[in-house]
């Protein structure tokens, strides 16, 4: 089947109905998309997100080049490559004003320059790869590369069944660490639940209270660790509830604090029993390093969710998250410290 043929299926549409709500960090989305059918359920939910933030979209599909020493027909190279743009401008018609193009070579290292050289905001990709692999398997090796190398924010999706049905997220999840890094993802979220008409969802998993001790635990320590644990989850509860109460009065907010555990599979849990649809979260939160793109938990949950997980790449230079008070009167700086 030739790339023409595989773009011509139902296609995922978009609510005429959507309100554009600007976000003023995402003003380029970059779509990269390859010849599978998740390739349709990719470019759905860039389209829902770029939307969201009235962002143009850019959709870009690379062909690998053959090795060196496999020589490559020009002709025949020719007609594939004009065979893969009429299937892009074929897939996205229904989209809109989107600009298409066609790039050779190593897949992560050009959509990571053409990112880099064009001032992409938010680079959306499947998981996994070609789309070849199971959904519940890690990231695929070119969606691994451009999510801890590229420039700005990454919306990792997974492997899914196109059934066609316009993206309309119901309930957007946001974990929140106390971390200023954290509550950079708040915005986005914000933004895309407003247009969505969805229902918004603040969690904070806490994390285990770890106590060093070489024997068993005797009943004292026992009684402090508890002690502890039930302090953190007090405090995280009187944080979310200081946050949601410096928020718009829509869309929903709820708050959920999570006990003490580990967070990575604390927040996987939550996303399944609330049906969240997307997860907006920063790509490194309070534990984060400055020479590291990527966070432990948002590694794990980008390689585990089968549901969308955006990464919100804090800007240099961001002041941080400012919000408007529900009356419009004036702005408001969300808190940045930790639950200490």
């Amino acid at each position: 089947m030739t790339e023409l043929e595989l773009s011509k299926h139902p296609k995922t549409g978009t609510p005429s109905s959507y309100q554009r709500v600007k976000h003023r960090n995402i003003h380029h989305v970059l779509v990269c998309v390859d010849a599978s059918p998740t390739a349709d359920a990719v470019l759905a939910h860039a389209a829902a997100v770029a939307m969201a933030a009235d962002g143009r979209m850019t959709v870009m599909r690379v062909l690998e080049t053959a090795p060196a020493q496999t020589p490559t027909d020009p002709v025949e190279w020719t007609l594939r490559h004009r065979d893969v743009e009429a299937a892009l401008r074929e897939r996205t018609s229904y989209i809109g004003d989107v600009q298409s193009i066609v790039a050779d070579g190593p897949a992560a290292e050009r959509i990571c320059a053409w990112a880099r050289d064009n001032t992409v905001d938010l680079t959306v990709l499947g998981r996994g790869g070609d789309g070849s692999w199971p959904p519940f398997i890690r990231l695929g090796g070119t969606a691994r590369r451009v999510t801890e190398a590229v420039n700005g924010s990454v919306l990792i999706v997974p492997a899914s069944q196109d059934d066609g049905a316009p993206i309309r997220y119901r309930k957007v999840l946001t974990p929140l660490d106390g971390s200023a890094r954290s509550e950079c993802a708040l915005k986005l979220g914000l933004a895309i639940a407003e247009a969505h008409n969805a229902d918004m969802l603040l969690v904070h998993a806490v994390p285990n209270v770890d106590i060093t001790e070489a024997a068993p635990l005797d009943a004292e320590t026992i009684t402090l660790r508890d002690q502890l644990r039930r302090r953190n989850e007090r405090a995280a509860e009187r944080y979310l509830n200081g946050i949601r109460s410096r928020l718009p009065r829509a869309p929903r907010i709820s708050i959920r604090v999570l006990s003490s555990g580990d967070p990575r599979h604390a927040l996987a849990r939550v996303a399944a029993e609330e049906h969240a649809d997307l997860m907006v979260l920063s790509s490194t939160g309070q534990g984060g390093h400055s020479d590291m793109s990527l966070g432990s938990v948002a590694d794990y949950l980008i390689n585990h969710m089968n549901i969308p997980v955006l990464l919100v790449r804090e800007s240099t230079g961001n002041p941080g998250v400012v919000l408007r008070q529900p009356d419009g009167s004036g702005a408001v700086r969300l808190p940045s410290r930790a639950l200490m």
